[in-house]
C-alpha cells in the first residue's frame, strides 16, 4: 500500500513569493493538511539585481526588482521546498547559468530548460519556456549581454529539449510546464473558457491555442498530472488514455506577419494589464525562417545509415572531482572518480541483457489518463494555487525522503544527448539512422533502448552505487543585490512610467500592491534608484552546475564556452 504525497500548484509567479508563501499557509492550515512540495509553473522572476531585469524579456515598464532577491540573500526563507519551470519572463542570464537546473535559492529549485527530479516517490518532469516556431529548431545561439530579441529567444523551448523529453522510458507521475499543451482545451469545458477569455476563440478556432511541442510530449508521456500555466486562467481537462491532442499529421502554423503582433490585438484582456508572452523585442523574426511550419525539423544531419552516436565517439578523458562532493544526507560516494566512458568501461559495468536493436520502451502506464490542471497568477479573488494529494507507491516510512533526489534515468540521457547539444542558431540535427517513435514525430527519433542502459549502467555504477542521491544543497550566492530594504517596486530606472505605481492604487504590475511597495494608496515609490552594483557581460559559471558536469563527465557548454 502506498502513501500520499501533498503538493500545491501555482500558477504564474511573476516575483510575488511572499504573497504566494502566506496564501499557501493560510490555505495549508484552514484544509489541515501540511503541504510536501510547491510547484510553480513558470514566470518565476528570480531577479538579483538591475542586471537580472535589464535580461527580462518584457517591456521595461513592467519591470521592477520584486522580492526574490531577499530568499536569495537569506534574509527570508522559503517555508517549503519550491521546484518551478522558467516561463517567458524570467531573468534570462540567471536561468541560463542553471541550464541544467539548479537552486535559485535555499529550498528554491529551478528544473532547467527541461528535466526530470524525484521527491518523495513521485517522478517529476519539467519543460520551461513557451513555444516559437521561429526559433523552435534553432541552438543556443544568444551571446551576452543579452539584449534585443534574445531576451525573449533565451526562452523559446528548443527541439533539442524536446528531442531529450522524448527519450524518457519510465513513467513520470507529473510534468509541470509554462506554456499549455496545444488542443488541450478540447478535453475540458471549452466553453467556459471562452465566457472567461473569449479573446482565445480564434486560437481554438484555428487549433492554435497553446504548445505542439507540449502535446506531442504530453502523448509520448502521458503522466498522471500536468501542470501550466501562461494563459491566466484555471482550467481543468482529462486526455484518455485513447485520446490523441491532435488526429492525423501535425498541422502547419501559418506564417508570420512581421507587420503584425503575434497576438492580435482581440487577444487581449481589457480588465487587466498584460504582460502576455510579447516582449518589447517581439517584433524582430528573422525572415528566413518566418514561415516554417510546427515541429518541422530538419532531415538528420548524417544520413549515411551509420549510427550517429557511439559510444567510442564520447570523451575518454578523465575527470576527478577533486573535492569529496558529500553533503548533508547525500548518499553520494565519496572520492568518486567521476569520468566519460568508453565502450570498454561500459563493459566492465553492470552487464545490460541483450535487447532488440531498435527497441523504444513505451512510459506510459497502459490505461492510465492525464488530468491538466491550469491556473492563474498571483491576484487578488484569481484561482492561482491548488493543494493537492498524490497518491504514491514508494512505501518508505514517515517524512525520511521528502527531499530532492537525482533521477538515473535522467541523468544517463543528459549523458547520452550531450554530444548533439546545438550551439549556435543553425538548426538542430537530430541522429541519424534511430529509431522513429511515430508518424506523429518524424524528425524526434529515439535512441534504442539498449544504448540507453548502457548510459544508465555507468550512471548507476558511477553515481547511485549506493542507493539514492540526494540534490545536494550547494546553493551559494554569487551576484550583487540591492542594499536590504528595497522596495519591490524598485526599477533602478529601467521603467518608462517613473513615478512609481499609479496614484489611483493599480501597482505596477496590474495587481494590488498590499503593503509591499506595489502601488498602495498612491504613495510615490523610488522607482529610479540608481544601481551601483556593476552590469557584467558574461554569464558567470555557477558551480552548481560545474559540478554536476563534472559528476555526469560532461561540459558546461553554455558558460565555458568562448563567447
Amino acid at each position: 500500500m502506498g502513501r500520499a504525497i501533498t503538493i500545491a500548484v501555482e500558477g504564474c509567479c511573476h516575483g510575488m513569493l511572499d504573497d504566494i508563501y502566506a496564501q499557501l499557509l493560510t490555505k495549508s492550515k484552514n484544509m489541515g493538511k501540511q503541504v510536501d512540495l510547491l510547484m510553480i509553473c513558470g514566470d518565476f522572476q528570480a531577479i538579483r539585481n538591475v542586471t537580472d531585469l535589464e535580461c527580462m524579456a518584457c517591456p521595461d515598464k513592467y519591470k521592477q526588482l520584486g522580492g526574490f532577491y531577499r530568499y536569495y540573500t537569506g534574509e527570508r526563507v522559503a517555508p517549503i521546498p519550491t521546484i518551478f519551470v522558467g516561463g517567458n519572463h524570467e531573468a534570462g542570464n540567471h536561468m541560463r547559468e542553471l541550464y541544467y537546473g539548479g537552486w535559485v535559492a535555499p529550498n528554491i529549485y529551478f528544473m532547467g530548460n527541461s528535466g526530470v527530479v524525484k521527491f518523495g516517490g513521485l517522478r517529476i518532469g519539467g519543460v520551461s519556456g513557451i513555444y516559437k516556431d521561429y526559433d523552435f529548431v534553432k541552438g543556443y545561439y544568444e551571446r551576452p549581454p543579452f539584449r534585443g530579441h534574445a531576451r525573449s529567444s533565451m526562452h523559446h523551448v528548443r527541439s533539442y529539449e524536446a528531442f531529450k523529453m522524448m527519450q524518457i522510458r519510465k513513467p513520470l507521475d507529473i510534468v509541470v510546464s509554462h506554456d499549455w499543451p496545444q488542443n488541450i482545451e478540447r478535453f475540458g469545458d471549452t466553453e467556459g473558457l471562452l465566457r472567461r477569455k473569449p479573446f482565445f476563440r480564434q486560437e481554438i478556432e484555428e487549433g492554435r491555442l497553446g504548445s505542439p511541442v507540449n502535446a506531442l510530449l504530453l502523448e509520448r508521456l502521458r503522466p498522471a498530472w500536468w501542470f501550466s500555466a501562461h494563459m491566466h486562467s484555471r482550467f481543468e481537462a482529462q486526455v484518455g488514455a485513447q485520446n490523441v491532442l491532435i488526429n492525423g499529421k501535425w498541422p502547419d502554423i501559418a506564417p508570420y506577419n512581421q507587420h503584425e503582433s503575434t497576438v492580435s490585438q482581440t487577444m487581449k484582456n481589457q480588465d487587466e494589464i498584460v504582460i502576455g508572452d510579447l516582449s518589447d523585442d517581439d517584433e524582430y523574426i528573422p525572415a528566413a525562417v518566418s514561415s516554417r511550419p510546427a515541429l518541422n525539423l530538419p532531415p538528420p544531419k548524417n544520413s549515411t545509415g551509420e549510427p550517429a552516436l557511439t559510444l567510442d565517439s564520447l570523451s575518454d578523458t578523465d575527470t576527478d572531482t577533486g573535492k569529496d562532493t558529500d553533503t548533508h544526507q547525500q548518499q553520494q560516494p565519496k572520492n568518486t572518480n567521476y569520468r566519460t566512458c568508453k565502450s570498454a568501461t561500459l563493459a566492465n559495468v553492470n552487464s545490460v541483457p541483450d535487447q532488440p536493436e531498435h527497441k523504444v520502451s513505451d512510459p506510459r502506464v497502459p490505461g492510465r489518463a492525464t488530468r491538466f490542471l491550469a491556473l492563474d497568477k498571483c491576484l487578488p479573488n484569481r484561482k492561482f494555487l491548488e493543494i493537492i494529494d498524490i497518491e504514491v507507491e514508494d512505501t518508505t516510512p514517515d517524512n525520511a525522503y521528502l527531499q530532492l533526489e537525482y533521477d538515473p534515468e535522467w541523468l544517463a540521457i543528459l549523458r547520452m544527448c550531450h554530444p548533439y547539444m546545438p550551439l549556435n542558431e543553425s538548426p538542430f540535427f537530430p541522429p541519424s539512422n534511430q529509431t522513429k517513435l511515430s508518424e506523429m514525430a518524424p524528425s524526434f527519433p529515439a535512441f534504442p533502448d539498449a544504448m540507453l542502459d548502457r548510459e544508465l549502467a555507468w550512471v548507476h555504477s558511477n553515481v547511485f552505487r549506493h542507493g539514492r542521491v540526494f540534490i545536494p544543497p550547494n546553493f551559494v550566492p554569487m551576484a550583487s543585490v540591492p542594499p536590504p530594504g528595497t522596495p519591490d517596486s524598485v526599477s533602478f530606472g529601467l521603467a518608462a512610467n517613473q513615478s512609481g505605481g499609479n496614484r489611483g492604487g493599480r501597482g505596477g504590475r496590474g495587481g494590488h500592491g498590499g503593503n509591499r511597495g506595489r502601488g498602495r494608496g498612491g504613495h510615490f515609490l523610488p522607482r529610479d534608484i540608481p544601481w551601483e552594483g556593476q552590469r557584467p557581460s558574461v554569464i558567470n559559471p555557477n558551480p552548481q552546475t560545474g559540478e554536476l558536469c563534472k559528476m555526469l563527465g560532461i561540459q558546461d557548454n553554455l558558460t565555458q564556452r568562448r563567447y
